[in-house]
């Protein structure tokens, strides 16, 4: 993952952010660079160069070619923890992590549950069961029949 500056106590960059100086002009190829340095998040790329998050946001918003680099910044930005998902998903046998991948990631391959796919599997499982245990009818069990 693109590495974060480092914000521990005593540290200059955090302690330029926690006065920043009125009038800092921004210059456009440093907060290009500081977007992809700090991953699209603008309160470290504020704290880098001694500003307000604001003021940052408001120099941002106003150029497209920085909106855009902020877009794709954050975008990378998830990609890379979700191929750390994937990894952690294939690696270890966390099967809540496996299947909440292919729900979420498989849908186009069949494996998007639907809640009317979870009712559907209820049902097969009650007639299931009710033809291998020749058990009560399931429908019949809230009535109470009365043999007297």
């Amino acid at each position: 993952m693109g590495g974060f500056p480092t914000l521990a106590k005593g540290n200059a960059l955090a302690a330029r952010a926690k006065s920043p100086k009125a009038g800092i002009v921004f210059s456009k190829p440093t907060v290009l660079g500081l977007i992809g340095t700090c991953s699209g998040n603008l309160s470290r790329v504020a704290d880098s160069i001694g500003a307000n998050r604001d003021s940052v946001r408001r120099f941002v918003d106003r150029d497209p070619e920085l909106q855009q680099a902020l877009r794709d910044s954050r975008e990378r930005l998830i990609d890379e923890v979700e191929q750390s998902v994937f990894q952690r998903a294939v690696e270890s046998n966390d099967t809540a992590l496996q299947c909440f991948v292919l729900k979420t990631q498989g849908r186009h391959r069949g494996w998007d549950q639907s809640e009317a796919q979870n009712t559907a599997k209820d049902i097969a499982t009650a007639a299931f069961d009710f033809i291998l245990n020749k058990s009560k009818n399931p429908a019949e069990s809230a009535k109470q029949v009365d043999v007297t």
